[in-house]
């Protein structure tokens, strides 16, 4: 209890949920020998816990292969009060497996599940559950001041942020790689022959569709990705810890959702329908560029690609490369 208590009173202050939890993994490891914390959020909403309707929060596909299906399911899905109790624990054979509420932040229920050798106390589990809940918390609240901060980068006719906005969040995300090594992906979104809307139909029109684009394209991405108007009828996303082909899935999404839509809008009292298409660019960092800069360029090239194609199109760099050597090759 003595290393928890000068634990809990050196604890420094983390406006990162992802850092906070390492460093209470990194606690637990040195004092119980702890297997890696699996992490999860659900949303509040939900009664009972099910790990099909949960976000890993620290934990991926690797740390869950530690712990077998059917422990998860002793530990998680058969009990319905998880909840309302701070701390459980279920010893099978000679190991020790620990469920810990980790408390609400944004309407999202935390919780961790872990094991160890050896047992630890129930007051001890029940300290660290109450102080991380606070924690989590508080870090809310920043998360809240930081959005208020953040109205002065977004576009009044989107919503999304702006091109200032990109910029501070691509360098950023490249310095963050540098600790963490988290890849990125870049996708450059263009809407094909939108000029032709605001000459056929004026820019009111043409500001209504782009807020509709900005919706359908914003209603596809996690979270954690990012989405901007960069300019005119273009916007940039990003895409956290994501590769080029988990971009090019997502452009393909995006392309098809927007190519399925009829955009609908009132003009001279009469109800008229378009079509769309989008012309999207993917680009990777670090794989495909070395800067922020970089990144945003090829992005853009790919883009461009796309459109000198036939428009209607998503390519990323491998795309790129396999049209080239077809042409030099051959069929």
């Amino acid at each position: 209890m003595n290393e928890l208590t000068k634990f809990l009173s050196d604890f420094p202050f983390f406006q990162s949920e992802k850092n906070l939890l390492v460093h209470l993994e990194d606690f637990l490891a040195r004092e119980f020998l702890i297997r890696p914390l699996l992490v999860f959020s659900i949303q509040d909403k939900f009664p009972v816990i099910h790990l099909d309707k949960c976000r890993t929060v620290l934990g991926k596909s690797d740390r869950l292969q530690l712990y077998s299906a059917k422990l998860l399911d002793e530990l998680i899905i058969k009990r319905s009060e998880l909840k309302s109790i701070p701390c459980l624990t279920v010893k099978v054979e000679n190991c020790y497996y620990y469920y810990l509420n980790l408390g609400l932040k944004r309407n999202q229920f935390y919780f961790t599940v872990f094991s160890a050798p050896s047992v630890i106390a129930t007051e001890t589990l029940i300290l660290i559950s109450q102080f991380i809940a606070s924690h989590l918390k508080i870090i809310e609240k920043f998360d809240e001041l930081y959005k208020s901060q953040e109205l002065i980068h977004i576009d009044d006719v989107t919503g999304l942020y702006n091109q200032r906005k990109l910029y501070k969040d691509l360098q950023s995300l490249v310095d963050k790689f540098q600790s963490e090594k988290d890849p990125f992906c870049v996708l450059f979104i263009d809407i094909d022959h939108f000029k032709r809307v605001n000459d056929n139909y004026g820019h009111l029109v043409g500001t209504k569709l782009l807020e509709n684009v900005a919706n359908d394209v914003k209603s596809l991405l996690r979270d954690s990705d990012y989405s901007y108007r960069y300019g005119g009828d273009e916007f940039v996303v990003i895409l956290t810890n994501s590769d080029g082909q988990s971009g090019k899935v997502v452009g393909e999404r995006i392309l098809k959702k927007i190519k399925s839509r009829e955009y609908t809008f009132d003009i001279r009292e009469e109800t008229k329908s378009i079509k769309l298409s989008v012309s999207i660019g993917v680009a990777e960092f670090p794989t495909d560029a070395k800067n922020a800069e970089e990144v945003l360029a090829i992005a853009d090239r790919m883009m461009y690609e796309a459109k000198e194609s036939g428009r209607g199109l998503v390519f990323n760099t491998q795309d790129v490369f396999k049209s080239s050597l077809k042409k030099v090759v051959g069929p």
